[in-house]
């Protein structure tokens, strides 16, 4: 019999395939699951659609205080763009703006969800930031040339025109400002379990982490 309330923490570099599987393993135990790097797109997509440029700070974050992210729309495919994935990835190392959405986070992964056992949130920072007291941390990596690859063909899949060269530069950019970010940059928590996708399909590594969270439940 599964414990209520647990909570798992889900990190990792970009097109690891941490969101897949937090939505897998969300499906699977029954758990509420935020994917906290939307929220960072959001945020740059609201602001895109407001012309606010990266750099101003000040006015990013009035608008971005004073939103309602409960009336947003996460399915809106204008937030998988490589253009949104950029402008959140330089604006997310804003100490002020991750204030606003850390808040949020919390909220979620603390309030009451109808029918649901527990939550999972994925991100960057959610182990050793947002939920240091998760139950159980995963930490999920894979080589720079599989990351791009399954970036590449995300991108082609909705109809983007790109360069797979130009994808694997852009996910090399993300990954040094996520890594060198002042504010909660990426690291993996000192007690995440490690795993790396590089050679593992989305079932394998499902698999696999599945094995880690009945473990610790049983």
């Amino acid at each position: 019999m599964i414990n209520t309330n647990i909570i798992i923490a889900i990190d990792g570099t970009a097109a690891s395939g941490k969101g897949t599987l937090a939505r897998s393993l969300a499906k699977e135990f029954k758990l509420a699951y935020l994917d906290t790097g939307k929220l960072y797109r959001a945020s740059a997509l609201i602001i895109s659609k407001e012309n606010i440029h990266f750099e101003n700070i000040n006015d990013i974050i009035k608008v971005i205080k004073n939103f309602d992210f409960s009336k947003f729309n996460f399915f809106d495919d204008s937030l998988k763009s490589d253009e949104i994935g950029k402008l959140a990835s330089m604006i997310s190392g804003y100490k002020e703006l991750r204030g606003i959405l850390l808040e949020y986070q919390k909220s979620f992964s603390y309030k009451s969800h109808n029918n649901k056992l527990g939550v999972i949130l994925d991100g960057r920072d959610i182990g050793t930031v947002v939920l240091p007291e998760a139950d159980i941390k995963f930490f999920i990596s894979a080589s720079l040339s599989a990351r791009a690859e399954r970036r590449w063909k995300e991108l082609i899949s909705l109809g983007q025109s790109t360069i797979k060269r130009r994808v694997e530069k852009d996910i090399r950019d993300r990954d040094e400002r996520d890594s060198k970010r002042q504010h909660s940059p990426l690291v993996a928590a000192p007690d995440a379990i490690l795993l790396d996708t590089t050679n593992l399909d989305a079932n394998e590594s499902f698999l696999l982490a599945k094995k880690y969270v009945d473990e610790h439940l049983n």
